[in-house]
């Protein structure tokens, strides 16, 4: 992302990057209805180096912020020292941990969440040579402390959350790491802030999570397997003593084989941080930690059909697989093939004499379908893509997928929606230098929210760009809907893209935006739709 300034002096060098946002229109806000929408945002990155020493800084201005609350001055500050296989970090910090069951603290600007602790971490790792040891031996120590104000996806109404924390893990592998064996602790403290007739009250909570994980890599074969246990305790409830506790897990698995002709993955996910009743009245306070992030255990489509109604996970509550397979077999010529699948764990049906809630449906290790309260969701995806030349292609792909949209957790009767998607997307390289892209995406959809026209509505989006590698990009895109309920079917675009120089690049765009779901880690929120000028300048020095 960055490129290279050579500052001679000391033997220090420096990078830094620096992006420019600007958009002015109207956005339609719902029920709040059509509404002038302006935001201009500044995000200016440098790192300095040393001989082991690093400095980082970022500096936003977001006045106002496109998504979420304006913002000015120091986002990110760290200090970085690295020599040999020592390396440790202050300020703000983020790590992974296996596939982040316990620790994937991540941000996301497009979602307006972030993840990040203000802190330290550190990492340590040791490996034996061949001479010493035939089995290649190696042990890694990682370990983060901090704390976090997180801030949820603007518009929810959930109070901020107040983190402490402290992570240790270690890895030790042989045969240089084809073999893996880790394992993790974290510790918490959170608190919970919110108003409530006038005055701020707290609830606090203590989460001890302790996990393993192995993986491996043999010939055609790769695997990982790992598991979390989360024991929280809540010590004070509304500013009263109280007590009460929680044990929460999650399993995810994946197995994959890889040869010159095919390619299968296979995934597994049993999600149950926070297993609860619709009566407990503990159970808004035991969610997965912000500070882990799973995975999502289904495919992130590029196609903007798909993108717009993708599955939202319900982290806390949520088991199920995904298949994958990539077919090389035939010259020139890729065939992918997926499917995924989920459901909660359990459904209720009101409750019995005592107020405890009936339950309903349960599973335990597969996804059920048959009971709505649920949740199930399921989707099929076909695509083939045929090269012919070293810019040119063409694809087709169909998909299918069925979901509901949760109201509230084990309530029967949520909207159900389903869709079926077929597209085209082909680019031919005109010259040697040019090319011209076309993107065609038809989708009929069932939508249980939509009243009108028994529910169905019909999607189409055409995309169209001519390229002059690289110093151009122009076109535009027309999306269209049979929304029958909304005031508007309609959204044309377009944008011009340019170099300037060798360390500038500049997007514009004018016209209307249909908007949508938007999900980053499987987290999601809804981008309302906008229509007039945005303008990108990215700059990397």
């Amino acid at each position: 992302m960055f490129a290279n300034s050579e500052l001679r002096a000391q033997e220090v060098s420096a990078v830094g990057s620096n992006l420019l946002r600007i958009g002015a229109g109207t956005t339609d806000q719902g029920i709040g209805g059509i509404m002038r929408k302006r935001y201009l945002e500044e995000i200016a990155n440098a790192r300095i180096f040393f001989s082991n020493l690093t400095l980082g800084l970022r500096y936003e201005m977001d006045d106002p912020s496109e998504v979420g609350q304006s913002f000015q001055g120091l986002r990110r500050r760290w200090i970085n020292y690295k020599k040999d296989n020592l390396d440790l970090t202050a300020g703000n910090v983020t790590s992974l941990y296996g596939r982040g069951l316990t620790i994937n603290n991540f941000e996301s600007r497009a979602l307006n969440y972030d993840a990040w602790i203000d802190g330290i971490s550190g990492s340590y790792e040791y490996k034996w040579n061949k001479n010493e040891f035939d089995f290649r031996p190696s042990l890694g120590v990682h370990a983060m402390a901090g704390v976090l104000t997180f801030v949820d996806i603007t518009g929810t109404g959930v109070p901020d959350l107040g983190i402490s924390a402290r992570t240790v893990n270690g890895e030790f592998g042989v045969f240089g790491k084809k073999v893996l064996v880790g394992a993790s602790f974290l510790q918490a403290f959170t608190t919970v802030s919110a108003i409530s007739v006038g005055r701020t009250v707290e609830t606090d909570r203590e989460v001890n999570q302790p996990e393993i994980y192995v993986s491996f890599l043999q010939d055609e074969f790769t695997g990982h397997f790992q598991f979390t246990e989360m024991r929280q305790r809540l010590d004070q409830v509304r500013s009263k003593r109280d007590s009460a506790s929680h044990i929460g897990k999650a399993m995810y698995g994946s197995l994959s084989y890889a040869s010159e002709k095919l390619g299968l993955t296979v995934e597994y996910k049993n999600y149950q941080y926070n297993l609860y009743s619709p009566t407990n009245p503990y159970a808004t306070y035991f969610s997965k930690l912000p500070l882990s992030s799973p995975p999502e255990v289904y495919q992130d489509f590029t196609y903007t059909s798909l993108t717009r109604s993708t599955h939202s996970v319900n982290f806390d509550d949520e088991l199920g697989f995904q298949v994958e397979a990539n077919i090389t077999a035939i010259p020139d010529i890729v065939i992918t093939l997926n499917a995924a699948a989920s459901s909660r764990h359990n459904s209720f049906s009101g409750v019995d004499s005592t107020g405890k809630a009936i339950v309903k449906t349960t599973t335990d290790f597969l996804p059920k379908f048959s009971d709505d309260g649920l949740f199930p969701f399921w989707e099929y995806f076909a695509e083939v893509e045929y090269e012919f030349g070293s810019l040119s292609y063409i694809k087709g792909f169909f998909h299918r997928r069925s979901d509901f949209r949760a109201t509230a957790a084990g309530v029967a009767g949520n909207p159900r929606i389903r869709n079926t998607t077929v597209g085209l997307k082909c680019q031919y390289e005109t010259t040697p230098s040019q090319s011209l892209l076309i993107t065609l995406e038809h989708q009929w959809s069932y939508d249980e929210d939509r009243t009108e026209n028994k529910h169905q509505l019909t999607n189409e989006l055409l995309i169209a760009q001519y390229s002059f590698n690289p110093g151009i990009t122009f076109g535009g895109l027309l999306d269209y809907s049979t929304w029958y309920d909304a005031n508007r079917h309609f959204w044309p675009q377009a944008f011009v893209s340019t170099r300037i120089g060798g360390s500038h690049t500049l997007l514009m765009s004018y016209g209307a935006e249909r908007g949508g779901l938007n999900c980053t880690g499987g987290v999601c929120r809804v981008v309302p739709a906008f229509n007039g000028l945005r303008f990108t300048l990215t700059s990397q020095i």
